[in-house]
């Protein structure tokens, strides 16, 4: 017997759904635990990727669609693939299987590698709801600090190279200037970079999905 693990992505973008579901089986196998499978689902109306306080807000209120609710009656345990978590609280009263979001998960990782921690992410328009977020968990004390690339978020999307460039500038920065000793990339999209930038800085780099994964594997027993 094994656990189906819903990953919701609650934006419309099926290759990021894609690309977060192969990154949390891969996160569930090298975990030794096969008896997770984790099956993908996109947003099914809303933008391509969260981007703004209203677009947040938006994605939140999937966590009511019937779509996800089916699905969500099918699965042993939920994880919400965008760093705001939108939906968290209302799905995880509405079901009885753990519901985590990667924010929510990355955060309490970054606490326990090392304190104080900073967030790193591509979304200037998302900078008040992610100090909201931190505050919200009760992690204010233990925060260094934002740092936010250059370059739009769209346009980095499109320019992975470039968006691992801007990411590393940015986490260095919460090292160096803010004395980050731990650095989350904050968003479930920028998981592949956050990927390439693990063991190669001088603190940990939390990536959103690996943490969410490891609390999931924790909560749910091997069968």
């Amino acid at each position: 017997m094994s656990h189906t693990v819903l990953l919701i992505n609650p934006n419309t973008s099926r290759p990021t759904t894609d690309m977060m579901v192969a990154l949390a089986q891969a996160c569930f196998q090298s975990l030794q635990r096969s008896d997770i499978q984790v099956r993908g689902l996109s947003a099914p109306q809303g933008p391509g990727m969260l981007t703004t306080q209203e677009e947040l807000e938006q994605a939140a209120a999937m966590a009511e669609h019937p779509l996800v609710l089916a699905q969500v009656r099918n699965a042993d345990g939920v994880i919400i693939g965008a760093f705001g978590d939108p939906g968290l609280q209302p799905l995880s009263q509405s079901v009885s299987i753990p519901v985590i979001g990667i924010g929510q998960a990355a955060m309490q990782q970054a606490v326990q590698a090392g304190s104080p921690f900073g967030i790193a992410t591509t979304t200037p328009q998302l900078e008040q709801s992610i100090l909201n977020q931190v505050r919200r968990y009760g992690w204010i004390e233990q925060f260094s600090g934002l740092r936010l690339t250059p370059t739009a978020p769209l346009d980095l999307a499109q320019a992975p190279e470039r968006q691992y460039q801007e990411l590393a500038d940015s986490v260095a920065a919460c090292i160096e200037l803010d004395g980050a000793r731990a650095v989350i990339i904050g968003g479930g999209p920028l998981a592949q970079s956050a990927q390439a930038l693990q063991n190669k800085l001088a603190v940990p780099v939390i990536n959103p999905i690996v943490a969410a994964c490891e609390l999931m594997a924790q909560r749910l027993p091997p069968t």
